[in-house]
């Protein structure tokens, strides 16, 4: 999941800002996909600490991806943006609860051991001592198992991404990457367990000895080594089963667990949190669709159903039925003349005698406002606010001398600011315009490297 440097250096609260009021579609979906970029690892550790496998922790991240991405764009939360990333873990800690509650609460907490509120620290000599040890596993894979970790685990190549990487299928790429994972989880274990089991298990020290392992030189881990150790582990006929090996690995791997899964499944969360994201968003937009669909039906039902008429009526006096249609005509001009151009500004401007020249009973003007500013319009009292797919159209009288002054949100840069459309250009402080409007006026207040404006909108061009 790759975001553009821009939207890094924007704060938590200005990211939940531009979700809540986007400019448009693309600024939302960038404004969740950094969020979630940010605070990915965060949300996986905490199921790390409440669950006990890789594809457990997978699953529950994504739930908490979903639920938190419905409660953003509703806007209702979170209530103090600044402190998202305690929001996300809470989150995160819910769905895991939930999620044992419905397997019954199976098996202890795996992380139980350690104390609480590790799950929000970073540890990088721990994370760093976890990326060296994974090398050194995948130094015992064979040419095409490394090639698979480097794209896999390393650049976070998942699903098409990877398969185009591999030269394979997707399908044969998801299968290989899976494997992969597993292989290396395991081979990790046997690397721990070399470290650090010898004093637990005098079979375990015997295979050490004749693979000429001291632990101090890596290069010592060989695959030979590596696959000793998991059969001493293992479970079938041929497998020592070795219950205090793997009661000890157990126990030796769960300090490298919280650095450990984050890692894991980090291809896998980089290519599906997108995917989540869009379809919260499609879904978002068909609900809205169908409401204002439903709510035009109910209205045009009413309409029709007091229009319908009565068949068995007879019409007795002719004079009296033409009076009502003449009143009936009159009442759909008076309808056609106030609200069409409400309804359908762009049609009516275009007619010949419509007012919308320099002698004209009004002008029209359009603003366009980025997300984070507001900007009131003087003396018409009218403030424009950022809107998905509407802008600020306001019309008055010609001649009318028009001030029009931005203010900053909490979260804007602070840079100066382009009025662009203003005839008569900005003030020193580039915070308000000043000019007369002629005829139909475009203006666009342009934040400092602002890259969503609408750029033909804003030339006129519709």
């Amino acid at each position: 999941m790759t975001t553009e440097p821009r939207w890094t250096r924007v704060p938590d609260a200005g990211l939940v800002e531009r979700v809540r009021r986007p400019i448009d579609r693309d600024e939302r979906e960038a404004a969740l996909g950094e969020i979630f970029r940010r605070y990915q690892k965060a949300m996986s550790t905490v199921c790390v600490y409440n669950l006990d496998d890789l594809d457990r922790v997978a699953d529950v991240v994504q739930l908490t991806v979903e639920a938190a991405t419905k409660e953003l764009i509703g806007g209702d939360n979170p209530r103090e943006p600044d402190k998202l990333r305690a929001w996300l873990c809470g989150i995160a800690r819910n769905r895991c609860h939930e999620d044992r509650r419905s397997r019954g609460n199976e098996g202890p907490l795996p992380l139980k051991t350690l104390t609480a509120g590790e799950d929000e620290k970073d540890d990088p000599r721990r994370l760093d001592e976890v990326n060296r040890m994974l090398d050194i596993v995948a130094d015992t894979f064979t040419p095409q198992q490394r090639k698979i970790y480097q794209f896999h685990i390393r650049q976070e190549l998942h699903g098409k991404a990877l398969a185009t990487a591999l030269s394979i299928s997707a399908k044969n790429a998801h299968k290989f990457a899976y494997e992969n994972k597993i292989r290396l989880n395991e081979g990790l274990g046997a690397l721990i367990l070399a470290k650090h089991g010898r004093p637990f298990c005098a079979q375990l020290a015997g295979i050490l000895d004749r693979s000429g392992w001291d632990g101090r030189r890596d290069e010592r881990f060989t695959r030979v080594l590596r696959q000793r150790i998991i059969r001493h582990l293992g479970t079938c006929r041929k497998c020592d089963n070795c219950g205090i090996c793997d009661q000890q690995q157990s126990r030796l791997k769960m300090a490298y667990a919280p650095v450990l899964i984050p890692i894991l499944i980090a291809p896998e969360l980089s290519e599906k949190i997108p995917e989540i994201i869009r379809r919260i968003l499609d879904e978002d937009e068909r609900d809205r669709t169908d409401k204002r669909d439903g709510l035009n039906l109910a209205t045009a039902g009413v309409i029709l159903t007091n229009a319908a008429p009565d068949q068995k009526a007879k019409k007795d006096n002719w004079v009296l039925d033409g009076f009502f249609d003449v009143l009936k005509a009159i009442f759909v001009i008076f309808l056609v003349v106030t609200i069409g151009p409400k309804l359908f500004p762009s049609v009516f401007d275009k007619l010949p005698n419509w007012p919308n020249a320099q002698n004209a009973a009004t002008v029209r003007l359009e603003i366009w406002v980025p997300g984070g500013y507001q900007v009131y319009v003087a003396p018409t009292g009218v403030t424009c606010t950022p809107s998905v797919g509407k802008n600020c159209d306001i019309r008055m009288r010609p001649g009318t001398r028009v001030t029009l002054t931005s203010r900053r949100g909490e979260f804007t840069s602070g840079g100066p600011l382009t009025w662009m459309g203003c005839p008569a250009g900005s003030n020193s402080t580039g915070d308000s315009c000043t000019f007369v409007p002629i005829g139909r006026a475009t203006v666009c207040l342009i934040e400092p490297g602002y890259e969503g404006v609408p750029w033909d909108w804003c030339r006129g061009k519709r």
